[in-house]
């Protein structure tokens, strides 16, 4: 049934079958030149490394007429006591307010960052850290869009736990409609729990909204990461963005190497036929154990401005002579 399934998926996509070729025998590879999934990042000073670069606003809610950046500059601020990288992140130290209140730290986006990224997928995260407190403690982060006037248009929100003296990293991914959006803000909040002698201090970095690419380079092995014996062989699914192919890079090198990806023990090129099409990769005799396949997109064969690295298992089947 497998062969047969892999016929049927080879005949409707185009596939391009290559002849096995001779095994490299620990043939040394060029450095990876793997490919960044996402765009730039919208927020400014996301890290917090620099407490004069602006950017980032501070409030606490409901709003109070005494409540400005200034009179709040003991419950958030930017500190060198902890950071999850770099020298420096941001603290909501809640033990500074009092019941019922929210601490947040506020950046806006005009419509002229937001504009060229419509219809695109973006990805809203952040680090935090519960340094005192509760055993865990809740934080938001929100992206919202505004018209000329009235409510929010539309908002995408992350929630969070912070762990007691653990970094941990928190993302979501939403699809941006720039609509009648004039204007955006990203919030992270943190809300005073009912019990003040359970009053947290929070500590936030490497924030981000992100724009995420399309790669030039996208596969998978339709098999599956575990090779069986007697199979000898990986069809793997190809798809080149249409950015990359109008730039002509149609030029495929595929090399089966260690998990790391650095050493070629067999490898070919193939020109590619169509944009999306399936590619039967020959394995050559191998041990048990775990390798990986390095493809690597171009405009001539060899060359390696866009690559993968797909990890696979080679083990015994239980067909295996």
């Amino acid at each position: 049934m497998r062969l047969v399934r892999y016929a049927a998926v080879l005949w409707l996509a185009g596939a391009l079958c290559l002849c096995p070729s001779a095994a490299q025998d620990g043939a040394p590879l060029p450095p990876l030149n793997l490919q960044p999934d996402t765009g730039p990042n919208l927020l400014s000073n996301a890290s917090f490394e620099d407490a004069d670069a602006g950017g980032w606003r501070f409030s606490d809610w409901p709003p109070r007429p005494d409540t400005s950046d200034r009179l709040i500059a003991d419950s958030i601020r930017y500190t060198d006591e902890q950071a999850q990288d770099g020298r420096q992140c941001l603290v909501y130290d809640l033990t500074t307010v009092g019941e019922e209140r929210i601490l947040i730290a506020q950046q806006r986006l005009t419509g002229e960052q937001l504009a060229p990224w419509d219809g695109r997928r973006m990805r809203l995260s952040a680090w935090i850290l519960l340094a005192s407190g509760p055993t865990a403690q809740g934080a938001t982060m929100t992206m919202r869009q505004w018209g000329e006037s009235g409510p929010p248009l539309d908002a995408h929100s992350l929630r969070m736990t912070a762990d007691v003296n653990e970094w941990s990293h928190w993302s979501t991914e939403f699809v941006f409609r720039m609509g009648e959006t004039r204007r955006g803000d990203v919030n992270i909040s943190v809300r005073q729990p009912p019990d003040l002698a359970d009053s947290p201090v929070v500590y936030l970095d490497n924030v981000a909204l992100e724009v995420l690419l399309a790669p030039p380079l996208d596969a998978r092995v339709l098999s599956g990461e575990t090779l069986m014996s007697p199979d000898a062989s990986l069809p793997v699914e190809v798809t080149v963005s249409e950015e990359a192919w109008a730039d002509g890079l149609r030029a495929l090198r595929w090399d089966i190497t260690p998990p790391d990806g650095l050493t070629g023990l067999a490898g070919d090129d193939v020109t590619l036929e169509a944009r999306t099409g399936v590619v039967v990769v020959p394995v050559p005799s191998l041990s048990e154990g775990r390798y990986a396949l390095r493809l690597a997109l171009g405009r001539a064969p060899g060359e390696r401005a866009h690559e993968v690295l797909l990890p696979f298992r080679r083990a015994e089947g239980p067909f295996a002579r």
